[in-house]
């Protein structure tokens, strides 16, 4: 979480506040394998719209994280 930009730290908007709600998990051992990671958060929708309407969006409610790792 902390190699990805502060101002890019959200995987879920609720009524317009930024939520950092999902994560990846990486034992210790993969952390030394660790390159970097993204949140790709740039069309994210606040999902609580879809409850105040009809309108269903199609893609996810949730920005897809990426992490990187390079194994040996």
């Amino acid at each position: 979480e902390q190699s990805v930009p502060e101002t890019s730290r959200y995987s879920l908007l609720h009524l317009g506040k930024k939520e950092m709600l999902d994560h990846i998990l990486a034992t210790r051992q993969m952390l030394t394998y660790y390159r970097g990671a993204e949140i790709h958060n740039e069309v994210l929708h606040d999902e609580s719209g879809a409850f105040r309407t009809d309108d269903k969006f199609p893609e996810s409610d949730h920005a897809p994280i990426v992490a990187e790792f390079v194994l040996p």
